[in-house]
């Protein structure tokens, strides 16, 4: 009688614990599902910011836009070259958004000194029909590298928008600076 009650409870424990195993293994899953379905909200929140900004920037005669949202570079074509932008180190503070602005050259040749202007604000409306709304433009001036490829980062705030803001930064008039 005495071994029977043991096999009773052993064939007991070994079923509950094959139950807790299952249900540990349930809520491994359940928490990796939740991951990968984070993941895949911010993956598609940064496509569709790189698809604005590249529909933006195909109608742009005069610079380009950069969408904070879109962790994607664009070419400019300036009187220094062609550009490599990108922003970097995107964070909110007291009076909106400080960044940086990675400005890369594509030649082999160091980048002069130059100037240009950055303008900022906010979109309104569809990427087809939209309007730049509150914008603000500050002068940068970099001086000439001396390494190439070059890389200049150049920090901005931005007064006024913040990181969850639909805005946009245009950099546009990159010129030389002649000394």
């Amino acid at each position: 009688m005495t071994r029977r009650y043991l096999r009773i409870i052993l064939v007991g424990s070994l079923f509950s614990l094959s139950a807790c195993v299952q249900q540990s293994e349930v809520r491994q899953m359940h928490h990796s599902v939740s991951t990968l379905s984070a993941e895949m909200t911010q993956l598609n929140q940064e496509t569709i910011k790189i698809t604005q900004q590249n529909r933006l920037n195909a109608k742009s005669s005069s610079g380009v836009y950069l969408l904070p949202g879109s962790k994607t570079p664009a070419r400019l074509n300036s009187q220094i070259g062609t550009l490599r932008m990108s922003l970097i180190n995107i964070a909110p503070n007291a009076d909106g958004t400080r960044l940086t602005l990675r400005i890369q050259g594509e030649s082999n040749d160091p980048l002069p000194a130059f100037s240009g202007t950055v303008e900022y604000g906010q979109l309104q409306g569809t990427t087809e029909n939209y309007q730049e709304v509150n914008v603000q433009n500050q002068l940068i001036n970099a001086p000439a590298s001396l390494l190439a490829p070059s890389d200049i980062d150049i920090p901005l705030q931005l007064k006024g928008l913040t990181p969850d803001q639909p805005g946009f930064i245009r950099i546009h008039d990159i010129q030389p600076v002649t000394q």
